[in-house]
């Protein structure tokens, strides 16, 4: 009976006795094996299966046969068009109302400094009214018809001293200085004084648009190298020329006028369209002309001349 039985074997943990516990052993390994790598198999086919369809299918089969009515109740979602997410969550979103604002306007101090490294602001001068009358004949206009400048001594017309006030405080900017003025309002007393000692660069008393308050000699200093060419390069932004006789007839680099007003003046004393600086003594009508300016409703009394009638003649 002894002979019959074999040696006990050890697979695992299980001893088994004959061949066949044995085999059943092993058929149940096998059969436990398999059954795990088809639930194995399962699983990833599965998870790979819902992938495709969330992915591929169903946006495929989405766009060509869209859910009937299912987006009409979405702003923004025309049937038989396949939105994208973002609209099919949020919609259309906000709609902006459109304004139509006028554009700011340009300041006209603004756009005369705009190519400075720094902001500028020109200060108003004090006890200066842009809106003053301007009263009184050539060298001899009323305390009430010009404007202190910066420089002790030296005024203009308001009008001219505003905008030349203006230039100064941008070329302090640039050049850490004050602008230098050699002259500016000139009396009748001193331009029979500037007639003696210049001669015919001296503009015949009575006539000289330093007399007006509308012109500027500038120093040497200022107006020759780098500063005279910025002044020649920024002037006219402000207002100021130097008029076209100061490099013709006569040579005065350092002579500039406040164009606007200098035209008015030019044709009220020697005609419309003649620019000349008045340098002429050979005629006595220029003279007299000068002295006894109309106003713009008559003739003046009492010898005193008001500011000349405008025209629409151009700047020289």
């Amino acid at each position: 009976m002894s002979s019959l039985l074999e040696a006990p074997v050890t697979t695992g943990e299980i001893a088994v006795g004959t061949r066949k516990i044995r085999r059943v052993v092993e058929t149940h390994e096998i059969h436990v094996r398999s059954t795990h790598r088809r639930r194995q198999v399962l699983t990833r086919g599965g998870v790979l299966a819902g992938f495709v369809l969330a992915m591929v299918v169903y946006p495929v089969f989405g766009t060509i046969t869209p859910y009937a009515d299912a987006a009409q109740a979405l702003p923004g979602v025309v049937k038989g068009q396949s939105p994208t997410t973002a609209m099919a969550i949020l919609g259309n979103g906000p709609q902006l109302v459109s304004s139509d604002l006028p554009l700011p306007a340009i300041d006209g101090n603004a756009e005369a400094i705009l190519v400075s490294e720094s902001d500028i602001i020109a200060t108003p001068i004090p006890n200066c009214d842009l809106n003053a009358k301007i009263t009184g004949t050539n060298g001899n206009l009323s305390a009430s018809s010009l404007c202190g400048l910066w420089q002790k001594g030296d005024s203009l017309q308001p009008e001219a001293a505003n905008s030349l006030t203006a230039m100064n405080e941008y070329y302090r900017s640039v050049f850490g200085r004050d602008m230098c003025l050699d002259d500016s309002y000139r009396s009748l007393g001193d331009q029979y004084s500037v007639k003696a000692t210049k001669g015919y660069l001296a503009a015949t008393p009575g006539t000289s648009m330093h007399g007006w308050g509308i012109a500027v000699d500038f120093c040497s200093g200022t107006i020759d190298g780098a500063s005279g060419k910025w002044i020649r390069a920024n002037a006219a932004m402000f207002g100021w020329n130097n008029p076209p006789w100061a490099s013709t007839s006569k040579y005065e680099p350092w002579h500039w006028e406040y164009a606007s007003i200098a035209a008015r003046y030019y044709d009220a004393t020697w005609g419309s369209g003649n620019y000349s600086d008045g340098g002429s003594d050979s005629s006595t009508s220029t003279s007299t002309k000068s002295t006894t300016t109309t106003t713009t409703t008559g003739t003046t009394t009492g010898g005193t001349a008001a500011e000349p009638a405008p025209t629409t003649s151009p700047a020289p």
